[in-house]
């Protein structure tokens, strides 16, 4: 089973936040969060295979119904709650499809700078070779090198203004992570093997909250596409951020998601 942490409401919420990390990141990347949205709803946190104190067998293959049934496993110990799938980037991913594929019925979505998948057979061809290369120098370079590079991606260009203590306790967490279970993670789904949800997300039938940041100009188009495909659903991009929202303005990531849950709530 997934590893996972609950903290429970400091009210009488039946509402039930579960959150979802990015690759090379684990669930405390929430953990400064916890302690403000466990004032208004229930929270849960999880290690996704390959990531954190996740014990998944190296054996198995963590496709998207792999990472499916076992988030069943874990939200179905939860069915007395209205649980709210809160993912970000690969986090997003997988909160997409468990959305449409997953047994737990959700009350709502929140994704933060992600996709529904490659839409054009040939460049998803392309990505599949880009994670397994990458990987190969997880596995042959190490993880440090493998960090050095991944920060240097202009995907996370917008962290580099970051408080240093802010940007120290990022790369900890990148480099707390095992580069052989990382390895396995971008081979079995990483964002080459997501199947194409594009046709599919049409279905969703939950309110759907999608945040980008403004300095993230390729998921500010995606999540435009998003919003444009899921009836029920909003988009809200935000100022002066890039892909790690969560990180780089935490108190408007907060603000937007309980705001988010109290509308919710009271409808």
């Amino acid at each position: 089973m997934l590893h996972f942490k609950f903290f429970e409401s400091e009210n009488d919420s039946k509402q039930l936040l579960v959150m979802l990390h990015g690759f090379i990141s684990d669930s405390t990347t929430y953990d400064s969060h916890v302690a403000y949205f466990s004032q208004h709803v229930n929270v849960l946190t999880i290690d996704l295979p390959g990531h954190g104190q996740d014990t998944s067998d190296m054996q198995d293959t963590w496709d998207f119904p792999y990472i499916a049934h076992a988030l069943d496993e874990v939200l179905s110990q939860f069915d007395t709650y209205d649980v709210y799938l809160l993912g970000y980037s690969m986090g997003g991913r997988v909160a997409l499809y468990y959305a449409l594929y997953g047994s737990v019925a959700l009350r709502g979505l929140l994704l933060e700078s992600t996709s529904a998948g490659i839409q054009d057979e040939a460049d998803k061809v392309e990505r599949v070779q880009v994670d397994a290369a990458r990987a190969k120098v997880l596995e042959i370079a190490g993880l440090e090198i493998f960090v050095n590079d991944w920060e240097k991606l202009p995907l996370f260009r917008s962290q580099y203004g970051l408080d240093a203590e802010v940007r120290k306790a990022i790369r900890a967490n990148r480099m707390s992570q095992n580069p052989v279970r990382l390895a396995k993670a971008l081979r079995d789904y990483g964002t080459g093997n997501m199947p194409n949800l594009w046709p599919q997300i049409s279905s969703i039938a939950v309110r759907t909250f999608i945040l980008t940041g403004e300095k993230d100009e390729k998921f500010v188009r995606i999540g435009q596409k998003l919003a444009e495909a899921i009836p029920h659903s909003r988009t809200v991009n935000i100022s002066n951020v890039g892909h790690t929202i969560h990180v780089e303005d935490s108190t408007e990531f907060d603000t937007m998601v309980v705001g988010f849950l109290k509308e919710e709530q009271n409808d």
